[in-house]
């Protein structure tokens, strides 16, 4: 029974060393940047690291998402936004903002993002969504 149950384990060790070892997923670049989804929060960074803020956003209402602040520990990328997949084509669906925040300089500081009313001649002033509070140590 022993020798039979190593036979069968020595058979499938085999198995898995012979098995070829993909190239391309041994060549992949995991990325490590830290994603916020939710507001207020508080990150730590070290000058170099990035931090994406991806927020639900929908501009179909007219609205704009804006990120403002941060510097000079920060630099906020303007928002990029995606989307979703509607196969159903419903019209208003909500897609997703991202901002890339990007330590720079040693110190503490806020991004903080606001939603902006359509229309240029708008008496509405900006709406705070949420803050996020940076320490670049």
């Amino acid at each position: 029974m022993r020798r039979g149950l190593a036979a069968v384990a020595a058979i499938g060790m085999a198995f898995l060393l012979a098995a070829p070892v993909a190239p391309a997923a041994a060549a992949q670049k995991k990325d490590d940047t830290l994603i916020v989804r939710d507001l207020p929060a508080r990150v730590r960074l070290v000058p170099g690291e990035k931090v994406k803020l991806v927020l639900t956003t929908n501009v179909t209402t007219g609205y704009q998402w804006i990120a403002t602040g941060g510097k000079p520990e920060v630099k906020v990328s303007k928002g990029v936004y995606a989307a979703p997949a509607n196969p159903s084509e419903m019209v208003g669906v909500a897609g997703t903002t991202t901002w890339t925040i990007t330590a720079v300089a040693k110190g503490k500081t806020t991004v903080t993002v606001v939603t902006r009313p359509p229309g240029a001649q708008n008496t509405m002033t900006d709406e705070t969504v949420g803050v996020l509070t940076i320490t670049v140590m």
